[in-house]
């Protein structure tokens, strides 16, 4: 049997397509644009695939599938362990790294890991109150440019993170993960108290105001 090419050996299966299917696809693709070239000479066939929302140009249909997901919206690539969708398995593969216990840079202030060195540098600023990132709009800093996007969602109306399981669009990426526990159905906040879990804290907090107000605790 024949064995992928090692290049795209890290291919995660998209929703709905089984990662065979993506690879016969890439590999398809890649015989059609040797063909193309050896018929119509490299200089024509270097760039066959426009985008007309930006102008970019790709050699390989299925990266110029990926790379109209920008603009659809669509997020094929889901995370295994939180469900989230991303629009690219390089976006996918980053944002697993999260969900390793491997923090190999570690603040040297408080200890904290992180995957990333950059992820470190932005997390000092913490202790150092540098906010580098300066909004256009109003006169609010921040310290990293992702807290700058956040941001600057303030300032329109436009939602960019979509739910890969339904039409609904947030202006943030929080809002989208705790929407999506409505479908995952995941309840990650537990009361200490009863066997009761909540997918928000603030639906844990009006329980435990609710059911265990006047309960008192026997000391160890």
């Amino acid at each position: 049997m024949m064995q992928p090419k090692e290049e795209y050996e890290d291919i995660t299966e998209p929703c709905g397509v089984k990662s065979e299917e993506v690879l016969t696809m890439i590999h398809e693709d890649e015989e059609v644009e040797k063909t193309r070239g050896a018929t119509l000479g490299k200089s024509s066939a270097h760039k066959l695939h426009y985008c007309s929302e930006c102008g970019k140009s790709f050699s390989v249909r299925a990266r110029f599938r990926r790379h109209m997901h920008i603009h659809t919206g669509d997020k094929p690539y889901r995370c295994s362990h939180c469900h989230m969708c991303f629009t690219s398995q390089e976006n996918l593969s980053e944002h697993a790294q999260k969900h390793s216990s491997q923090r190999p840079h570690r603040c040297s202030q408080c200890g904290k890991g992180f995957f990333r060195p950059g992820r470190l540098e932005v997390h000092w600023r913490i202790h150092t109150g540098e906010k580098p990132h300066h909004c256009a709009q109003c006169e609010k800093s921040f310290k990293s440019t992702e807290e700058l996007q956040r941001h600057a969602l303030v300032h329109t109306a436009e939602k960019h993170h979509h739910c890969c399981q339904c039409e609904r669009s947030f202006r943030r990426s929080g809002q989208l993960r705790r929407h999506m526990r409505t479908h995952t159905g995941e309840k990650p906040y537990g009361c200490v108290q009863c066997e009761r879990s909540f997918s928000r804290p603030e639906h844990l907090r009006d329980h435990q105001l609710r059911a265990h107000r006047h309960q008192t605790h026997e000391p160890a």
